[in-house]
């Protein structure tokens, strides 16, 4: 009895070692197992961010490309809107428009004044609207002062004249135009002296001139001490240039 309670124990011890080191074995091999997975995770942790990164950059680049396309679409647009605008076709619709243009070339040659000036002063002064009426009361479309109206008036013999009558365009470039040709006289055909005469008075421009030592050969639009004379003259100098070219053609064809 003896000896078979000795077998029977170390069966059972040996029964016990074998369930503990296949355990053990087990345990081991999921752990072997949940190494390799969590290598796997961490391996694919790495290499995410790197294809996020890529993308990224693949991203940024797209929308790169895309403001430079906007951006160049822009300035085609800017281009092409601009020679646009400056086409002689929309410039004398909308900007160099020249109403009043038989009116304006009768009389300005029958008093020996350039046409495309007198439709620069227009432009500056009324924008050709006849019912202008300045701040300080100058009238009509190149915007003629009562009194000086009156003045002229009686120099041109114009008996039936009253103030009323600048609100006439055909009266007021007549008149316009005659005064024009009197400053021309008077300023020895000094063009910069015309201009701001007929913008500042005949007697503050002869002032200016004794005050700053000018002569009739006076050129410099840039050495008028007068911001609104200077931005004046060169003002009309310039469109009547514009006027010039837009238009000199159609003018030589009513001669």
């Amino acid at each position: 009895m003896t000896v078979y309670w000795k077998q029977m124990g170390v069966r059972i011890l040996t029964e016990k070692r074998v369930k503990l080191e296949r355990k053990a074995k087990q345990e081991k091999t999921a752990r072997e197992a949940g190494g390799e997975s969590v290598k796997r995770r961490r391996v694919k942790r790495v290499r995410r961010p790197v294809k996020r990164k890529k993308a990224n950059a693949e991203q940024r680049a797209s929308s790169r490309r895309m403001w430079l396309y906007v951006l160049l679409l822009l300035v085609v647009l800017s281009l092409a809107g601009w020679r646009l605008w400056r086409s002689d076709a929309v410039q004398m619709r909308f900007v160099y428009m020249w109403p009043f243009q038989n009116e304006i070339v009768t009389y300005a040659r029958r008093n020996d004044i350039d046409p495309f000036l007198v439709a620069a002063v227009i432009k500056n002064e009324s924008e050709f609207k006849p019912g202008a009426v300045s701040p300080v009361g100058a009238i009509g479309m190149m915007q003629i002062m009562p009194e000086t109206g009156e003045w002229i008036a009686k120099q041109m013999g114009l008996n039936r004249y009253d103030v009323d009558s600048l609100y006439n365009p055909g009266v007021n470039i007549r008149m316009g135009c005659w005064y024009l040709s009197e400053l021309k006289y008077e300023f020895k055909d000094n063009l910069l002296l015309m201009m701001m005469a007929y913008n500042a008075g005949r007697g503050n421009t002869h002032g200016w001139m004794t005050a700053n030592g000018w002569d009739y050969t006076f050129g410099n639009v840039n050495k008028i001490p007068y911001p609104e004379s200077r931005n004046y003259v060169a003002s009309v100098l310039y469109d009547r240039d514009e006027y010039y070219r837009l238009y000199k053609n159609k003018v030589d064809q009513k001669k």
